[in-house]
């Protein structure tokens, strides 16, 4: 057991240390250079650096300290501790790394620089069971004293520090910066969640065991069935669920049209599946089994 905490230690170290490396070129590389911002404390050290020019590293682990020291209960014991040392390994790397600036011609290329460097920055710390404290704490803060859920806090304290921007570094790299957050947002979910990210299937159909035995024989996927009843007719339902990956979508989809057009379906994104039972076919057999689907005028 101690082995394997160990592994895992050195593990989220690595993913942290990157995640950090990476967040320092995003800054120092790309948005400094070129006057764009950032949101949360990150953007606040900006503004502090663009006005005073006192290093954002500085400012940021000072920041970070004193909202960690007032909302250190809202992180467990395992997620504070990575959280500090994530804080920490970013300020040095913010001073090491300033030898580097990448100033484009073509405009639009430093903040996809940015987003795309911080965004997998902030993932692998997150991958790293660490945070980048700032805005995380802060929103969880507003949520609990407020009332305002975690998704709008974070927004309202972009918000905040962005729209300010405009006075310090201009409207058009303030359209710039949200062209970087934007990028950012997408990056962060494509590190989490991969190349693969899961879809969930609701169909209600009265050919409910025809589509499951085609979605089985074609897709190879499992399939839960849930009984259910309609509130106003009272009538009995069987309702098919399933989890997939993005890919597998479209034939599902051709599959219930194909059997039953009236059926209803509902499609959700999943944000992470855990457990027993969920495994992907391989690659070549998916690929088989689309591929008889379509010759028999399913697909």
């Amino acid at each position: 057991m101690k082995s394997i905490a160990n592994k895992e230690t050195v593990k989220n170290m690595i993913l942290i240390i990157l995640g950090s490396f990476l967040y320092a070129i995003s800054v120092n590389v790309f948005t400094v250079p070129n006057d764009l911002a950032e949101g949360g404390l990150t953007g606040f050290s900006l503004i502090l650096f663009y006005l005073t020019n006192i290093e954002p590293s500085y400012t940021i682990f000072i920041c970070n300290i004193v909202i960690i020291a007032i909302g250190y209960k809202f992180l467990d014991k395992k997620t504070l501790n990575y959280t500090l040392v994530a804080n920490g390994i970013i300020s040095v790397l913010l001073l090491v790394v300033t030898k580097w600036e990448f100033i484009p011609e073509t405009t639009l290329l430093a903040p996809i620089g940015s987003g795309v460097f911080m965004g997998a920055g902030i993932g692998l710390i997150m991958l790293g069971h660490g945070t980048t404290a700032g805005s995380d704490i802060l929103a969880k803060i507003m949520q609990k004293y407020l009332g305002i859920n975690i998704p709008a806090s974070l927004l309202l304290i972009d918000i905040f520090i962005v729209v300010p921007s405009v006075f310090i570094i201009g409207t058009e790299n303030v359209f710039l910066t949200l062209v970087n957050l934007f990028i950012q947002t997408k990056m962060i979910d494509f590190v989490l969640e991969g190349l693969n990210p899961r879809k969930s299937f609701f169909i209600i159909s009265e050919k409910y065991d025809e589509i499951a035995r085609q979605i089985e024989l074609q897709i190879g996927r499992g399939i839960t069935i849930l009984d259910g009843s309609g509130h106003y007719t009272g009538n009995k339902k069987q309702i098919l669920y399933i989890i997939i990956s993005r890919r597998e979508v479209l034939p599902i989809k051709r599959i219930v049209e194909a059997i039953d057009p009236n059926a209803f379906v509902t499609i959700s994104d999943v944000q992470e599946v855990t457990g027993e039972g969920f495994t992907y076919l391989p690659q070549e057999e998916q690929a088989e089994r689309i591929t008889e689907a379509e010759e028999q005028g399913l697909q």
